[in-house]
């Protein structure tokens, strides 16, 4: 059996301290004594450090001119999370019940008391933790703390991949689009679970069509029960599997056990891809699975019945890999944004603030989200939404490329803790339709000239991938992105098969009758990564304080500077005006040649379906208010021009091949 709360719920302080200062009082009953820096203020969880201290008024909001600078002393402080248990909660840790502490996400590192007893450690915020109280709890333990003691320090975007071990997303360290806003805190699902008789260990629920217009779907179910004191491999336990959803309420019993269960489900429907053009799926096909055992305790995972199959673009090199996404037998065009968090402070971004830029993206017509390595796993509400509005997600697992070397730590100690992560991401998001393909990371490669591609064989890798084909057999992974042979886009190699999986374009200082030029020789199978830089509006950068005068040489120097906080890599078409027309003139010149310049990129590429599987722009929205950058939505989530010249190019009348493989 099992009794869950939702710690979400319950009443949260956050003190900061000089570093070590609260182990100098670990009871927290009489935390005061430890004299925090930051006397309490309240916190919610999930929950940064940072918004918690810009809701108190303790610092100002980092989105501002550049007062991101100003809250980097966060990183320097370690920081509690402290409330109490309710009489109810500790009350549940009888004989025979165990009280755990579960989090899926943590980040960083840090240490877990229930008053003065620490009860475990934490170090990563790329996999959940659990913590046993229950001895805490039976000694008097009242006082629960969660303390954050240190984050990684030069994990950003310019280093060396093969040094950088810390699993935290490394994007808040500053990149092209972004400067250095680290989040500290409770960074997911905060939940007090008591565990008594027998309970499910991770359950894994997978559904697909086996093939198009199959009359029945196929749910595999992974159900291992233990008992509630650790004991594992109850392989006899009767389970009843039950689908319910839009025409169907099937049943049926299984075992538990480390076998995989496989179920035919007759009369389901398919789940479908947002159509062309982005208009909404209508009664989106979702089915509950429940696996549940004899005495009550059950686990629910909402999937969706699809087919997803792979095959070559046409008049592919023969050693290519298959870049055409046929879902429920329609070769389906990939439409995409490469998708990375709405916020530096991730965990504070509510469900509203997902919809609104999903909805704008499939009005647009997109259909692709590839969720860039440089980040974590995104919030459960994410893949929700994205299964409810029909997307096809790429989902990368944590590794990024560094600038100065892109091939990540090959050890066996490195591999493991990677696989790891790659289990914790199946059973996290891998019952959701919309993911479509799991990658190894982001722009991976060889430590060698010319440069090329990560190999598969690498040590990392090939455990993601053995893990994965364990845990989500189901769905294909690729090793990185771009995949090679080239790993550039580059013009001089237009007819040699060498564009497969490619990434670039982001920016160009040639004309644009030469732009036109480079996407009429066009000969990639994939554009996973193209990009134009395009100012944010005027009224954005007013409310941002990130306008002043431009008359004089000096006034456009000194605006030039401001926005290297945030743009500094693309602002040359700035630095090259001579202040002609005012910046109203430019921000709008700047928008329209985004717009203009992405849009014959777009087009001319959807043109060439089925013989390129798709064209994903770098990138969707902005995280931070840039003054300029490559992205469709501002970072209100508001569309630029360049998002309507999207939507004008991906609405193109589908061309559609056979040759499946």
């Amino acid at each position: 059996m099992r009794t869950e709360w939702n710690l979400a719920e319950s009443t949260w302080l956050l003190r900061g301290w000089r570093q070590n200062d609260w182990e100098r009082s670990k009871t927290f009953v009489r935390v005061e004594d430890g004299r925090p820096d930051i006397p309490p203020v309240p916190v919610t969880v999930p929950g940064s450090v940072r918004t918690a201290l810009v809701e108190a008024g303790i610092v100002e909001s980092p989105y501002v001119h550049t007062r991101s600078r100003d809250s980097e002393w966060i990183e320097n402080r370690h920081w509690s999370y402290t409330t109490t248990l309710t009489p109810e909660q500790a009350g549940s840790a009888t004989e025979g019940t165990r009280l755990l502490l579960v989090a899926d996400s943590l980040d960083y590192s840090g240490v877990v008391l229930l008053d003065s007893t620490e009860v475990g450690t934490f170090c990563g915020a790329a996999i959940g933790a659990s913590f046993d109280l229950t001895d805490a709890v039976a000694a008097g333990g009242r006082t629960l703390t969660i303390v954050f003691r240190r984050v990684p320090e030069d994990i950003g975007q310019i280093g060396r991949t093969s040094r950088i071990r810390e699993w935290k997303a490394r994007f808040g360290y500053g990149w092209d689009w972004t400067p250095r806003i680290v989040q500290i805190g409770v960074a997911g699902r905060l939940t007090l679970t008591a565990r008594s008789g027998l309970t499910f260990g991770d359950v894994r629920v997978l559904a697909e069509l086996p093939a198009a217009g199959a009359a029945a779907g196929v749910v595999l179910v992974h159900a291992p029960v233990h008992a509630a004191d650790g004991s594992q491999n109850l392989s006899d336990r009767p389970l009843t599997v039950t689908v319910s959803g839009p025409g169907v309420a099937f049943s049926q019993e299984i075992s538990s056990g480390d076998s995989w269960h496989e179920i035919s489900v007759p009369g389901v429907q398919p789940w479908q891809v947002t159509p062309e053009g982005g208009q909404a799926v209508n009664g989106q096909n979702l089915y509950d699975v429940t696996v549940s055992l004899a005495d009550g305790e059950s686990v629910v995972r909402r999937v969706g019945f699809r087919s997803v199959r792979w095959q070559q673009c046409e008049g592919a090199p023969t050693d290519a890999e298959p870049w055409i996404c046929v879902v429920n037998g329609v070769p389906t065009f990939m439409a995409g944004v490469n998708w990375v968090p709405i916020r530096p402070d991730y965990c504070d971004v509510g469900e509203a603030e997902y919809r609104k830029r999903l909805a704008e993206y499939r009005r647009i017509g997109i259909n692709t989200l590839r969720v860039w390595g440089g980040a974590l796993l995104e919030q459960p509400c994410f893949y929700e939404i994205a299964d409810e509005m029909g997307f096809l997600v790429w989902q990368e697992l944590p590794l990024s490329s560094s600038g100065i070397d892109n091939y990540p730590p090959d050890d066996d100690e490195f591999a493991s803790e990677f696989a790891g992560i790659a289990r914790w991401y199946s059973l996290q998001i891998g019952h959701h339709p919309c993911v479509m393909l799991w990658g190894g990371g982001n722009e991976l490669t060889e430590i060698v000239e010319p440069i090329v591609p990560l190999s598969g064989h690498h040590p990392a890798i090939a455990a993601a991938r053995a893990a994965l084909a364990l845990h989500d057999p189901w769905r294909r992974f690729v090793t990185t992105s771009p995949l090679g042979p080239a790993v550039w886009g580059n013009e001089a190699d237009f007819g040699k098969g060498l564009h497969h999986d490619v990434h670039g374009p982001w920016e160009s200082t040639d004309t644009f009758q030469q732009w036109q030029r480079y996407w009429d020789g066009d000969d990639s199978l994939l554009r996973s990564e193209v990009g134009v830089g395009g100012a944010s509006g005027l009224d954005l950068l007013t409310e941002f304080e990130l306008v002043g005068p431009t008359t004089t040489t000096k006034q456009r120097e000194d605006l030039h500077q401001l926005w290297m906080h945030s743009s500094a890599w693309w602002l040359d078409t700035f630095k090259n005006w001579d202040g002609t027309g005012g910046l109203a003139t430019w921000v709008q010149d700047s928008q329209l040649r985004q717009a203009e310049w992405l849009g014959y990129a777009a087009k001319v590429t959807r043109a060439r379906f089925p013989r390129v599987g798709g064209f994903i722009v770098w990138l969707g929205h902005d995280t931070f208010p840039c003054a300029v950058s490559l992205s469709l939505l501002d970072f209100s989530g508001r569309p630029k021009p360049a998002a309507e010249s999207l939507r004008i190019a991906f609405s193109m009348q589908a061309v559609t091949s056979g040759n499946s493989r």
